[in-house]
């Protein structure tokens, strides 16, 4: 009986306050989505294989990349992990896993589109993970040739909700070849997976010539004192005597930083950085510390309220002990509302935050064993800790005490406070923001020359000389070819040992590329000196082109460069007749965390080129989709045996600089969270003080106050906040943001729009909102208000 007065007395309050309720519960409701869905991927993520017994004892077999100096690569060849088993008492057991270049598939001879990730293994995959099967055999896959294994979501894509085991499926690949597999097994997606597959099949060994490995030592089995011993025995290497062996835990792969800009991407394995972790984990507690900052503001404002409430109950015969329980359900249940309409924004949202940070979070992780003790903690925490001060300061209250502590200029200090603590966090929001969306600005201006350009052919196909005669007298869509000798974005790197000044000797890595006298054209490259490309082709031999990082690290200062012979500087080139003709300016083909690598463009006549492997392509914008359907049917008319497949140039540019994207999304999703938070705590405040001093305006109305002057008198004391809290954020923001900046080798300069902006923002809703209900408060007829009051 006495839940249910008590119950009715919560939802009349919250009715007879409904400004003060809704802000709180959407503020909260905000705040806790926000917290709730980051508190989860950081579990999720850095939980990768948690339930997995072995995972201690998984290593994964790295070695010196010969190619980057300090690099490792996650690379073995096939036999090396066989051996190790059989030589070393400590390896357990070996996984070797492999990525094929699959293009597409075909069911029913019906083509299927979509980016596959197909990988080969060996028999032990299911003694390192418990991957359990929706039907089918998995262990048939790993030991029968010509069986693919299939994710849930790869199946439905072949074949809707139909039955996958026993259906063909025909797997067209790069180079030409096509095999068609029978469906064994679906398998069940594995929360936390550390492999991303969506086709799984046995090592064919006659194909397989190495790839990732991973190693399961034995329990108590030092990791770093076998790599020592892998070593000192010379275990074969890719350059041997050059470089070793490394056994890194899982977390050395799956966790990137920003010191580990050239690490080694592996696309089916599962990576996150690290600082987009934390970075989004930050974002996420402020963004409650906002919503908090409104429940506490709005909880003071409604405190007289509940006051005279308490006091008119004691009188009616109400006990301390029914008093106290109605104060702490009150907070209680508003808390534990906004967690429910929490859970229901984190499902609405989950998918777009997948997309944003490249995720694979569930709603049934949310609630798993892992993750729910976590939130009900949370929760408790965040509800029974306020609701129960509320209930023991509210019960023993009086006016008099009311006055002392919530009134006057003490609350006007402690309101003071909370808004300008979430104009600091608004602002500093606002700045990560903007910084971070001025460095993406800055990729986006180096990946417009890669706009409209695809890419086709690789290093083991037919000559494509005949091809592009043939696209140039049938495609009209077409601005610009290039037959080249090699891929642009995945161009052959070789290292040199650079002598500089003072006999100190350092190595640096050289790219070349190989094309006709359009390439420059095509990859909108300019050139800063020499003539142009076809007229040195008609004047020389074997003219070069070499970019402005080769003249700086291996040309001597003050030498003019062209003229000379590259073998002049490059004394490892095999062309003797290289003469270096021009000089064009830097361009990035990576992300722009490593610097421009030096380069080489070496110009080829038609003849050189009757052997060139590759296709690069401008295509007019207007009608792209066209012209790719016109090439297809061109290359199909003339390889009928060979798939057709193209790289999209600024698509896999954007992708080597995927984090800075990620991370701008999110710190703009949380940015626009933050003001709107911020916003509805200004309008229950402004709402609350408006009325609190109706009659004081009426009085200056009647005294001859303007609209003006009443507007900038509730105005004033925010514009002092947002200065106030500007002059806090910028410093503390600055130093955060050109520390994430020293990550990169090219940083976008910081223009004053970067720091006048955030301000401008935060004082301008704060104006709108107040200013809104200062007119409103201004219209009202000052004899009528105090009358009333």
């Amino acid at each position: 009986m006495i839940l249910n007065v008590v119950l009715k007395m919560i939802l009349r309050s919250w009715w007879r306050n409904k400004v003060f309720f809704l802000v709180s519960v959407a503020s909260l409701a905000l705040g806790l989505a926000c917290t709730n869905l980051l508190m989860t991927y950081f579990v999720h993520e850095h939980g990768l294989e948690g339930r997995n017994p072995d995972r201690d004892r998984m290593f994964f077999l790295r070695q010196d990349d010969p190619m980057t100096e300090g690099k490792r690569v996650a690379f073995a060849g096939a036999e090396i992990p066989p051996q190790l088993k059989q030589s070393y008492a400590e390896v357990e057991d070996f996984l070797r896993l492999g990525k094929l270049d699959l293009l597409y598939c075909k069911v029913n001879e019906q083509k299927v589109e979509g980016d596959f990730k197909m990988l080969s293994a060996d028999t032990t995959l299911t003694s390192f993970f418990d991957y359990r099967t929706e039907e089918g055999s998995l262990s048939q896959v790993l030991c029968q040739p010509g069986k693919v294994a299939l994710s849930e979501a790869c199946a439905r894509h072949l074949f809707g909700g139909k039955q996958a085991v026993g259906k063909q499926v025909e797997a067209h690949f790069r180079f030409g070849e096509a095999r068609t597999y029978e469906v064994a097994a679906v398998l069940k997606e594995r929360e936390q997976s550390l492999l991303q597959f969506d086709m799984l099949i046995a090592h064919d060994p006659d194909f397989f010539w190495g790839g990732l490995t991973l190693l399961k030592l034995t329990p108590g089995t030092d990791a770093g004192h076998l790599a020592d011993k892998l070593n000192a025995d010379k275990v074969p290497t890719l350059m041997p005597g050059q470089t070793k062996y490394y056994l890194d835990p899982l977390d050395a792969i799956c966790f990137t930083t920003p010191d580990d800009a050239s690490q080694q991407t592996l696309d089916y394995v599962s990576q996150t950085p690290v600082q987009t972790l934390y970075i989004s984990l930050l974002a996420a507690v402020l963004i409650l510390i906002i919503a908090c900052c409104n429940y506490t503001n709005m909880s003071l404002s409604r405190l007289l309220q509940q006051l005279r409430m308490i006091h008119v109950e004691k009188l009616m015969g109400a006990t301390l002990r029914n008093i106290r329980l109605q104060l702490f359900g009150d907070a209680f249940l508003t808390v534990l509302l906004a967690f429910g309409l929490s859970i229901l924004l984190v499902n609405d949202c989950l998918s777009l935050f997948n997309d944003l940070l490249g995720s694979r979070l569930t709603m049934t992780f949310f609630f798993s064993s892992q993750m729910l003790p976590w939130l009900l903690l949370f929760i408790l925490l965040m509800s029974v800790i306020p609701a129960w001060y509320i209930s023991c300061r509210l019960s023993r209250l009086s006016f008099t005490e009311y006055r002392t502590l919530y009134s006057g200029r003490r609350k006007q200090r402690f309101v003071a406070v909370l808004v300008t603590v979430q104009f600091v966090i608004s602002i500093g929001l606002l700045l990560a923001t903007l910084t971070a969306r001025n460095q993406m600005e800055l990729i986006r201006q180096r990946a417009s020359r890669y706009e409209g350009c695809i890419e086709i052919g690789d290093a083991f196909g037919a000559p494509l000389a005949p091809f592009k005669t043939e696209l140039e007298k049938r495609v009209k869509g077409i601005e610009s070819i290039t037959l080249s000798k090699a891929s642009v974005l995945n161009a052959w790197i070789r290292q040199l040992n650079v002598q500089r000044p003072g006999g100190k000797e350092v190595r640096t890595n050289l790219l070349t590329l190989e094309g006709d006298s359009t390439l420059l054209r095509t990859l909108r490259i300019e050139q800063l000196s020499g003539e142009s490309p076809s007229r040195l082709l008609e004047r020389q031999a074997s003219p070069v082109l070499v970019n402005e990082s080769f003249v700086r690290l291996l040309v001597p200062a003050g030498t003019e460069v062209v003229g000379h012979a590259l073998r002049e500087f490059d004394t490892e080139t095999k062309d003797s007749l290289a003469v270096i003709a021009g000089v064009v300016r830097d361009f990035s083909v990576n992300s722009l965390e490593e610097a421009v690598t030096p380069l080489v463009i070496t110009l080829l006549s038609a003849s050189d080129l009757q052997k060139g492997f590759y296709l690069q392509l401008r295509l007019r914008p207007e009608n792209r989709e066209e012209t790719l359907q016109q090439i297809e049917a061109v290359w199909n008319e003339m390889n009928p045996n060979q798939p057709f497949g193209y790289a999209d140039m600024h698509r896999d540019f954007m992708a080597r600089n995927g984090k800075v994207l990620s991370l701008s999304h999110i710190l703009t999703f949380y940015a626009v969270i933050g003001l709107l938070l911020t916003g509805f705590g200004l309008f229950g405040i402004a709402w609350y003080a408006t009325r609190q001093r109706i009659r004081e305006i009426s009085i200056r109305k009647v005294h001859g106050a303007t609209r003006g002057q009443i507007i900038w008198l509730l105005n004033k004391p925010f514009c002092i906040y947002a200065v106030v809290a500007y002059v806090v954020a910028m410093p503390v923001g600055w130093w955060f943001m050109m520390h994430w900046l020293e990550q990169f080798a090219y940083r976008a300069p910081l223009s004053i729009g970067i720091f006048v902006w955030p301000l401008l923002v935060v004082w301008g809703i704060s104006a709108v909102i107040v200013c809104l209900q200062g007119w409103i408060l201004s219209r009202v007829n000052p004899v009528e208000c105090i009358k009333q009051e």
